[in-house]
């Protein structure tokens, strides 16, 4: 099993130094050690928000038979690097800013994340650079482009364009003794996307559900700045949705001073996510039911208030992934509307959930999620023959500190993808890119 060494929760922002955050030192291996081996080395670069990431990951040259992933005891990462950028004085992302600080931060990460791998400055000992395209915001994502076009050119390595969802979805497959194995299921959740996706390979993917409107940690993010959550800065959260899990996380559920309403889940029984009704409705209730003096207030009632609210929407925002999951697995009825409309599981099976991306971090979510899949006694159905068979469904999530963005999953997706390696350097930014579509240029 890949070993990953522990890190704070969320992390704590850093605005000019990369941080290194996976692995202790003394787990760490040179190139020069891994390439004795006859290993492949790979630099990943990921800047498709905020976080300006690089590292190094070394893995098989060659796979087993009939396989296209290796074992996850033959990949290691060599070094990480990430500088965090604090957009609390803003209350959220500014492109400009963005794009400012990638700019300036991502030349010292690089060079951090191949210092520690014992990677010189030539690229000696890198095979091959793998970058992410998109999807992601047009000016960050042409940064770390920019950068991994101009290293491949002047070290003469081959490039492989990434889509940064798939290597959200592929993650498990690197961290855990046990990986998913194809074909799979995958959440992904995060502040731009919430779609259950079917995985049948590392490069071909069936969009089974997605949202209409908002993202799941959209969502999270405006609700908790609408409660005056703190977060960035001295806080130890790096983003509002955090922020907002840890506040909700001590509502006193033993008291009911507040009559927080239950907030509806749309669509029970269909095959898609919606996130816009249920943050208005949680943002009409602070509006009418919260004064601008108490959510401000460090009065016991009215913190206790503002829990108790966080609390209520994270629970109902999780409920719809819940029920979405099950319809997916068959252990719950879809709705009439949408019963007839095919999934696109029709002849598969699969025992295997991965939970991906930034808002797979939130505890509560993994809860739910294990709780609902993981007992023994759950009944899948199996559509196309109309028979009912048990059978246990796992559920994976990557560890903590690879669920938000990072440049590890990067570099492995490029292990994974090694076929697609080019030369060409005609490829741009893709800030809208459906994983169905992931092989085109």
């Amino acid at each position: 099993m890949l070993r990953v060494g522990g890190i704070s929760r969320w992390g704590r922002c850093s605005t000019v130094s990369p941080r290194r955050l996976l692995l202790q030192r003394s787990f760490l291996q040179s190139a020069k050690e891994i390439h004795a081996t006859d290993s492949r080395i790979i630099l990943g670069i990921e800047t498709s928000c905020d976080d300006s990431c690089a590292a190094v990951v070394a893995g098989p040259s060659s796979l087993p038979q009939s396989r296209n992933v290796a074992p996850s005891d033959q990949y290691k990462i060599l070094s990480q690097s990430i500088a965090h950028q604090d957009h609390s004085a803003t209350g959220g992302i500014h492109p400009y800013t963005a794009v400012l600080s990638h700019a300036a931060n991502l030349p010292n990460t690089i060079a951090q994340a191949l210092a520690d791998a014992g990677i010189g400055p030539d690229g000696a000992g890198l095979d091959a650079i793998a970058v992410t395209q998109g999807p992601g915001m047009a000016s960050s994502l042409s940064v770390g482009l920019t950068a991994a076009k101009t290293l491949a050119a002047a070290w003469r390595k081959e490039i492989i364009y990434v889509h940064h969802m798939a290597a959200h979805a592929l993650t498990p497959l690197l961290t855990e003794k046990e990986p998913p194995t194809f074909p799979f299921l995958t959440l992904l959740v995060s502040g731009g996307h919430t779609m259950l996706v079917l995985a049948t390979s590392p490069t071909h993917y069936k969009l089974l559900a997605s949202t209409t409107d908002d993202s799941i940690g959209d969502a999270f993010d405006k609700v908790a700045r609408a409660l005056r959550i703190e977060w960035g800065g001295q806080s130890g959260f790096t983003n509002p949705g955090a922020a907002l899990e840890h506040f909700a996380a001590q509502a006193d559920s033993s008291k009911s001073e507040h009559d927080i309403p239950v907030f509806p889940v749309p669509g029970p029984g269909t095959m898609t996510f919606s996130y816009s009704g249920i943050k208005s409705s949680v943002l009409r209730y602070i509006e009418r039911n919260i004064s601008s003096e108490a959510l401000s207030s460090q009065k016991p009632a009215d913190v206790a208030h503002r829990r108790a609210v966080a609390r209520a929407f994270q629970q109902a925002a999780i409920r719809q992934i819940e029920d979405r999951v099950a319809l997916a697995f068959g252990l719950r009825q879809r709705s009439k509307a949408d019963g007839d409309r095919p999934m696109g599981m029709e002849g598969l099976s699969t025992h295997d959930l991965v939970c991906s991306g930034g808002v797979a971090s939130n505890s509560y979510l993994r809860h739910r999620l294990s709780s609902l899949l993981t007992a023994k006694d759950k009944a899948c159905h199996q559509r196309q023959t109309g028979r009912e068979v048990t059978r246990t469904v796992r559920t994976h999530f990557p560890p903590l500190s690879l669920c938000t963005d990072n440049a590890v999953m990067i570099a492995f997706a490029g292990h994974l993808m090694w076929e697609q390696r080019t030369r060409e350097f005609d490829r741009h930014a893709r800030p809208r890119w459906s994983l169905e579509d992931i092989l085109s240029p």
